[in-house]
């Protein structure tokens, strides 16, 4: 614990690169990396946490904003020593690390916004409006099994049981009161964003499932063409969790960005990714 934010540490001492920081996504924990974890730490320091109300972090009182989760954050990457690492941050996640970057563009290396949110339409707004609702009414049990459904397709969840029911587990397992404050955040978004995306300088990826329903294609594309050095990459048949549903995928192409050398004309980023 660092300040009241759980942080787990995977990899300490594997190679020279710079530390890359997680971001788990609304309703999860830093178990939701466990997957990709082994291969990302195999030559840099991976360090994931639990965003505030979540897993093993505080729940300050009060409403929650995206402020908060960059403040959070920033904490974070003052315990990951001298050099700026990577940030990586899946839905809220991605909302947060884009936060970040806007805000303190010297505070990181490279970003990669997974399944990322951004500038949504007032249907978009609407739909998600409904989701928060639903939550208020009837709980975490309301909304547990819509989740997973938008998240992972009816055959995928028949071959990989135990994945489904570790997500379920998880998304049953969260107070109520810091869920709804966390959802609410996501509902409301950033305020800089869009308008001060451009604020954003580091080299970016957005990258997000052929079928994610919220964090769509169209709004990968939107993020390629708003901040300044940023390439969208969309993967083939996948949803919302990626480095849940496909973790050889995902991991494929986040490496493939990290590790690509500065000097790099990007030509393996032109097109969008395949299989």
């Amino acid at each position: 614990m660092s300040g009241g934010t759980h942080i787990r540490l995977d990899g300490e001492g594997a190679g020279n690169g710079p530390p890359l920081v997680l971001i788990h996504g609304v309703g999860l924990d830093h178990t939701m990396w466990d997957l990709v974890v082994g291969d990302l730490a195999t030559d840099r320091l991976v360090v994931r946490y639990d965003l505030l109300g979540h897993g093993q972090s505080v729940d300050p009182p009060g409403p929650r904003t995206v402020e908060d989760l960059v403040g959070q954050c920033l904490e974070v990457l003052d315990t990951c020593g001298p050099v700026p690492p990577d940030v990586a941050g899946l839905s809220l996640g991605g909302m947060v690390a884009l936060g970040l970057a806007a805000r303190h563009p010297g505070r990181l290396g490279r970003l990669a916004l997974c399944n990322t949110v951004f500038d949504r339409s007032a249907e978009e707004v609407r739909r998600i409006r409904e989701r928060l609702s639903l939550a208020e009414a009837g709980g975490m049990g309301s909304v547990v099994d819509l989740a997973v459904d938008r998240w992972f397709d009816a055959g995928w969840q028949a071959t990989h049981p135990d994945r489904v029911d570790a997500v379920r587990n998880r998304l049953l397992s969260n107070n109520l009161e810091a869920y709804l404050k966390a959802y609410g955040a996501f509902v409301e978004g950033d305020p800089l964003m869009p308008g001060e995306a451009h604020f954003v300088v580091t080299r970016a990826l957005a990258v997000t499932g052929e079928l994610d329903p919220g964090s769509t294609p169209a709004m990968t594309r939107a993020l390629a063409v708003a901040l300044e050095d940023c390439r969208a990459m969309i993967l083939p048949g996948l949803h919302h969790i990626p480095p849940i549903e496909d973790p050889t995928a995902f991991v494929a192409v986040l490496r493939s960005f990290l590790e690509e050398p500065c000097a790099s004309d990007h030509s393996e980023f032109a097109g969008e990714a395949t299989r």
